[in-house]
């Protein structure tokens, strides 16, 4: 009957731990959709389940990251720098970010996102289609360099990598009859774990930028319009 019950015990332990790795929140960053990042420090918690079924080493990075701030003598403590509310970050990307591109209709204030009206700046091919953008924090993205998946460093409040991404949001664009293309941009963030091209704790992981329009009958030569992938 003992032997009967250890098995029964043990079923169960591996029932549990099989749940909880297939069962638990996934780091999905409140479902955006990214191609090549994924997880949101911002909406995931920070021991969510990522893309090799093992959680987000939170509790390394902490260890790691305990001391980032701290100096080394008195006077040099009295100057650390004040953590600015995440955010205030994320506003301040999001305005820069409409300065930098223009006019724009707003889809909603929340972290649904915002988005660009195509009928508002049908001039430039970028804005022949309607997207959507807003910010996350990844934590994890496949490295540019190696092709390998990555860890991105999030620290909350105090180390994290907040970036913009804007997505397409139409297949095709009306005013000049063509398709719309998704396009990227690299980012470096800081990484773990280090490897032959990560030795510095950086890496190049490609973030969606926005989306163009590609006219169906134009010449394969002569579009003036950015690739879908920035060539290097």
């Amino acid at each position: 009957m003992f032997l009967a019950m250890s098995r029964c015990l043990g079923l169960i332990l591996i029932i549990t731990a099989f749940t909880y790795a297939y069962g638990a929140n996934k780091c999905e960053g409140n479902g955006l959709g990214l191609k090549y990042v994924w997880g949101d420090a911002l909406t995931d918690s920070n021991d969510c389940i990522g893309p090799n079924n093992v959680q987000y080493p939170s509790a390394a990075i902490l260890r790691s990251y305990r001391n980032l701030w701290a100096g080394s003598s008195r006077a040099a403590r009295s100057h650390q720098p004040r953590t600015i509310d995440p955010e205030l970050t994320r506003q301040a990307l999001l305005h820069n970010y409409k300065a930098a591109h223009g006019d724009y209709s707003i889809a909603g204030s929340s972290r649904n996102g915002r988005a660009f009206s195509a009928k508002e700046s049908c001039g430039s091919p970028a804005r022949l289609c309607k997207t959507r953008y807003n910010t996350t924090a990844p934590m994890y993205g496949i490295s540019l360099t190696s092709g390998q998946p990555v860890t991105i460093v999030q620290k909350f409040p105090d180390l994290l990598q907040q970036v913009v991404f804007e997505v397409c949001e139409s297949k095709e664009c009306d005013v000049v009859h063509g398709e719309c293309t998704q396009t990227y941009v690299p980012y470096l963030f800081l990484v773990i774990p280090l490897g032959p091209v990560t030795l510095t704790g950086q890496d190049y992981v490609l973030v969606e930028n926005g989306c163009v329009c590609k006219p169906r009958n134009s010449a394969s030569g002569s579009s003036d319009t950015p690739p879908s992938v920035p060539n290097f």
